[in-house]
């Protein structure tokens, strides 16, 4: 029987697994020491748009996805999930989620879905200044009932993402074997946020 877990995030469902690796790897060995460190009055704070994703079940045919995060606590954040169902006027699915993270190390979070609270690494920041972060390439890996699943999650604080940003997310993730089968680009035409 699979667990809660499993179900909410969608383990058994081939079109949103990115891959069965055979254990998760460490935080350290996949993430940059930037995103390790990263300061979380910037990074949670404001609207972050999923332009890419291998996502989990509950979210297929998501169209304009953002996530609206708030910092609640010196370790602890809001994240409100949006997103528009099958089309850009499409029914609003809105998720309210809440996270934490370690106060050494606020890269390495974890995000409450309910009962489970799976990571929501951030393996890569990338900014124009050292007051913002313009992009996060953001990484989980989860298990349950003996397997294990990767969801690979390419954000920006545009609805769009710069096509340079995109291969070096692209080319971090196949220097550190995570597999990029099941990322797809989220649909943003036409997407209003009112």
């Amino acid at each position: 029987m699979m667990t809660t877990m499993a179900i909410l995030l969608g383990l058994g469902a081939t079109s949103s697994v990115a891959a069965w690796p055979s254990s998760c790897p460490d935080y350290e060995a996949v993430s940059t020491p930037e995103a390790q460190h990263l300061d979380p009055d910037i990074y949670v704070q404001g609207f972050w748009y999923e332009i890419y994703s291998a996502n989990v079940f509950l979210t297929k045919g998501c169209q304009c996805t953002r996530y609206n995060m708030t910092r609640t606590s010196p370790t602890t954040f809001s994240d409100v999930f949006t997103c528009h169902k099958d089309a850009p006027n499409g029914s609003v699915t809105t998720l309210p989620n809440h996270g934490s993270f370690p106060a050494e190390q606020p890269g390495k979070m974890v995000e409450s879905l309910g009962p489970v609270s799976p990571p929501y690494w951030v393996l890569k920041t990338y900014n124009a200044t050292p007051a913002t972060y313009d992009a996060a390439l953001v990484y989980a890996c989860v298990g349950a009932a003996g397997f294990t699943s990767e969801y690979v999650y390419l954000f920006s604080r545009a609805p769009t993402l710069p096509s340079a940003i995109e291969a070096d997310m692209r080319a971090h993730l196949h220097q550190h074997n995570i597999s990029q089968d099941a990322i797809l680009a989220v649909p943003m035409a036409g997407c209003d946020w009112m």
